[in-house]
């Protein structure tokens, strides 16, 4: 088996697990009215929570048991998946630091081009891909305006994060 390559396995009936190589662990739970959560736990503690679309509903929202409840608070707890310390690198293959942010209204990336913001010359980072709502963007041109929800991948070294979270997003 290939280390870099996702690993899968079914945990129980409800739950399943994938490595994600670089990145940390995501989880699969799958609710009672047919729906499924994934929660992508980050080699730095941070955990993402996704919420699938069913049927005609708007995906907002699902209805767990006690013990899938149960089971996804056991994952966010990290009793499945310890993550490394906050202070260690998120997602390191040698030296490349993968991580994903999301632009909110007030985030100084918001409605502007990656040009505008000069992010590679100002912070070092890459941004590799955008996600809007459920199209992915891949390796965006400088062009490219960001705007509120946008969830970004961005590549670079970890010492460079900090300046790329405040100058883009601000936390």
């Amino acid at each position: 088996m290939n280390p870099s390559e996702p690993t899968r396995r079914i945990m129980t009936g409800d739950v399943s697990e994938q490595s994600l190589p670089g990145i940390g662990h995501r989880y699969d739970v799958r609710a009672a009215d047919g729906g499924t959560v994934t929660v992508v736990i980050h080699h730095s503690g941070r955990r993402d929570i996704y919420v699938a679309e069913r049927g005609v509903d708007d995906g907002t929202s699902v209805e767990l048991t006690d013990s899938q409840a149960r089971a996804l608070g056991a994952i966010l707890g990290g009793a499945y998946f310890k993550p490394a310390v906050v202070e260690e690198i998120e997602a390191a293959i040698g030296g490349l630091l993968i991580d994903w942010v999301t632009l909110d209204e007030r985030s100084p990336g918001a409605g502007r081009t990656i040009a505008e913001l000069e992010i590679r010359r100002r912070t070092r980072m890459t941004v590799a891909a955008v996600l809007r709502g459920h199209t992915p963007l891949i390796a965006p041109e400088p062009g490219e305006r960001l705007l509120a929800g946008d969830r970004l991948v961005v590549i670079g070294r970890q010492e460079d994060l900090a300046g790329f979270r405040r100058h883009v997003v601000r936390d």
